[in-house]
């Protein structure tokens, strides 16, 4: 299953979170985009949106994709500041596009600003797969001298109560 990176930037982003804070920002970005999936799917089926709680079908994505996951910190750290170059570009880009008149745009740089907008929805459409999910998220808990003992054993009792 791949997530889109948005619905995750805040693990990507954030640092120095313990190991109940790490699995709650992976876990909200895998619930997000599952929710949003699975509504989005309710609505193109009966027509309406349906608010279901998804937590069991996320814990059961999560144990998953835990049970073969074997980390990579190299490639975390890697994606980690891919995240980090695109994000900025993206803050860039937004402002760029935000400069630009309406008008201006119109006559003299539509291929310019056209440009910033396919860049814009590339950066924007981007996905991870849970298990690279789970690899950032595990590099982030090692991070703070966290073992992969740990980290399994901990994800595994924090899906328990969720």
């Amino acid at each position: 299953m791949d997530i889109k990176v948005a619905s995750a930037s805040s693990l990507f982003k954030e640092n120095g979170h313990d190991l109940k804070g790490i699995f709650n920002l992976f876990y909200n970005a895998v619930y997000a985009y599952i929710s949003l999936t699975v509504v989005n799917m309710h609505t193109e089926e009966y027509g309406i949106a349906s608010l279901t709680d998804n937590r069991e079908l996320v814990s059961g994505y999560i144990g998953t994709a835990l049970e073969n996951f074997h980390p990579d910190v190299e490639k975390a750290a890697s994606r980690i500041a891919q995240f980090n170059q695109e994000y900025k570009e993206l803050k860039e880009m937004e402002q760029k596009i935000n400069e630009m008149r309406r008008w201006k745009t119109i006559f003299r740089s539509f291929k310019q600003i056209k440009a910033y907008i396919k860049r814009k929805r590339e950066i924007e459409s981007e996905t991870v797969t849970i298990e690279e999910l789970l690899n950032i998220a595990y590099y982030k808990f090692s991070q703070v001298n966290g073992t992969f003992k740990q980290f399994k054993d901990g994800m595994k009792r924090f899906l328990e109560m969720k």
